[in-house]
């Protein structure tokens, strides 16, 4: 198996679907969980999946969508070189 990097595709199916109105996940779950991603979109075993992104319209009132998670702010961690402000 070849693989190849599928990082700029994958960005550029998300930003084109995002201005359609989709909501991308780039998902790790559909390589590990493959058999299912096969059946469903009828992959045959001699293809091989490099990438997964789920597709769907956002919904803003599900419950998972309205959790926020605190982090630290990046000037705790991160140093500019070079930027300016």
């Amino acid at each position: 198996t070849v693989h190849f990097d599928l990082g700029a595709l994958s960005y550029g199916i998300c930003l084109a679907a995002w201005n359609r109105g989709l909501g991308t996940v780039v998902n790790g779950q559909g390589i590990t969980r493959s058999e299912i991603v096969r059946e469903e979109a009828q992959i045959p075993d001699d293809e091989v999946i490099m990438t997964c992104i789920a597709m769907g319209y956002p919904n803003d009132e599900f419950p998972a969508n309205t959790v926020k998670a605190d982090r630290e702010p990046n000037s705790h961690f991160v140093r500019f070189v070079g930027f300016d402000d």
